[in-house]
C-alpha cells in the first residue's frame, strides 16, 4: 500500500516538473540554444522517469519521492526556468 503512494507521488511530481517547464515563456527570460537543449533533455527525463517509475519499477522507496519533491523545489523555485536553475543574477 505505501509502494502504490509513493509511486504516485513520485510520478505526480515529475510530470509537474516536466509540465512547469514546458509552460516558461521563455520570452522574457534569457534563452539560448543550450538553454533550450537543456530543458529539452530535462523534460524528456522526467516523463521518461514517470513511465518508468508506472511501468517498471518496483518498489519505489521514500528515497525515489524525496529526489522527486527536491527537484520540484528546484523547478518551481526556478519558475520553470532552465538558466535560473544554473546561473543566479543576484
Amino acid at each position: 500500500m505505501l509502494e502504490i503512494i509513493f509511486s504516485i507521488c513520485a510520478v505526480f511530481c515529475y510530470m509537474i516538473c516536466a509540465l512547469r517547464i514546458i509552460c516558461v515563456d521563455c520570452e522574457f527570460s534569457e534563452c539560448s540554444r543550450l538553454h533550450s537543449i537543456v530543458s529539452a533533455l530535462l523534460i524528456a527525463a522526467f516523463m521518461a522517469q514517470s513511465v518508468n517509475i508506472l511501468f517498471l519499477k518496483d518498489p519505489v522507496t521514500i528515497w525515489d519521492v524525496f529526489f522527486a519533491l527536491v527537484l520540484s523545489a528546484v523547478v518551481f523555485k526556478a519558475k520553470g526556468n532552465v538558466s535560473a536553475m544554473f546561473w543566479r543574477t543576484s
